[in-house]
Parts: structure tokens; sequence; C-alpha cells
């Protein structure tokens, strides 16, 4: 089971050979080729030729998965392919098709990640006059979770709207995003003002970011 989940781009332990990998290789040609008939179509093999039904939308426009060389990418190559599609037209019909994706009872099918930011987006749809949101990124590396609290902040308050926004932050640097900071300590109001007054003393917050 480890060595299945090992992935050399990722891990970058230097364990694959040339030698390893056209043995990989061949091992797995010897696998499909001795599938009985009543498995054949039960695992679909990589056909650069074909749209991979097993694989995402994205991954059959790449040709496979963006590399781990680099930690910005993944967004960097979204945001290239969302632009092509977008002058080709064919970014609304995308849309339908992921829109089309059973997500299973409960969103089963999806990652917890996946299902928090579908929440948060169900709550921004209804354009509510106070958007209350209790840590709902936390399956999110930070990193991730700072791009998508930008993002929320930015739309909620499109088109002349101005709800009261409360979010209880995972970290506290996200707070610096907001007009008011409270902090709570065993369920205690320990401090309440604007991030800069805040810094400025030498209270809780000021430790906790630093």
């Amino acid at each position: 089971t480890l060595s299945f989940a090992y992935i050399e781009p990722r891990h970058r332990f230097g364990l694959l050979s040339d030698e390893l990998m056209s043995k990989i290789v061949a091992a797995r040609n010897r696998f499909y080729e001795n599938l009985p008939p009543e498995l054949q179509n039960a695992i679909e093999r990589y056909d650069p030729a074909k749209y991979i039904a097993a694989a995402t939308v994205m991954d059959n426009v790449l040709f496979g998965r963006v590399g781990n060389n680099h930690p910005d990418a993944p967004d960097r190559i979204r945001s290239i392919v969302y632009d092509i599609l977008d002058e080709l037209g064919l970014y609304a019909e995308l849309l339908d098709v992921g829109l089309d994706f059973n997500v299973g009872s409960g969103g089963r099918r999806l990652t917890g990640g996946q299902r928090q930011k579908l929440d948060v987006a169900r709550a921004l749809l209804k354009r509510p006059d106070f958007l209350i949101l209790n840590r709902p990124l936390s399956a999110l590396d930070q990193r991730m979770q700072d791009k998508v609290l930008r993002n929320v902040l930015e739309d909620a308050r499109r088109d002349g709207h101005s709800p009261a926004i409360v979010w209880v932050v995972t970290n506290p640097a996200m707070g610096m995003m907001f007009d008011r900071v409270i902090v709570f300590d065993s369920g205690k109001l320990v401090e309440d003002g604007t991030p800069e007054t805040l810094l400025a003393g030498n209270g809780i917050f000021k430790e906790l970011l630093s």
C-alpha cells in the first residue's frame, strides 16, 4: 500500500530508476493483457487519443496532472485554461459538465475540502444580510483558505451589497482581512478592536500573530 502511494515528482526520494520504470510499465501491460473479460471495462487504461472518464476534465485537457516542481503551477495553469476556454466560448459548456457530476449522497464522492467550499458557495448564493461562518474551511491548507476568504469577501460585497460577515478563523493571520477582530480566551472576551489597534498593543492577538 505504501509503495502504491509513492509519487516521485511529489515525494522526490529519487527511488525510480529507468530500469524500475521500464519494469513497472511492462507489469502494467501484462496486467491489462491478462484481465478476465468481465473486468476489462472495470479499469480504464490511459489512452492519449481518448477521453478518460475516470479522470477530471482538467486532467483530460492537460493530458495528465500538473507537476509539483513549482508550488503555484496548478493555479497558473488553471487560470490559463480558464482564459482559453472563455476565448473559445466553451467555459459555460464545461461548467455544465461539472454541474452534472453526481456527488453522491450528502456529497460523499467529494473531498472534505470540496464539500466545505460548496457549503460556503451555497451561503453566498443566498445573498444574506448576515453571513456567519464557523471555521468553514478547516479541511484546506492555509494558502487556499486565504485565497477563498479573499474571494468570499469580494463576492459578498459586489453589486453594492454590504452584508455583515462574522468569520471564526482557523488562523489568526486571517483576522487581518477584517475591519474588526474579537479575541476569546477560554470562552471569555479578552480583546476587541481593529487589527491595527490590537497589533499596536501587547495583547493576545499580537502574540498569536508573532
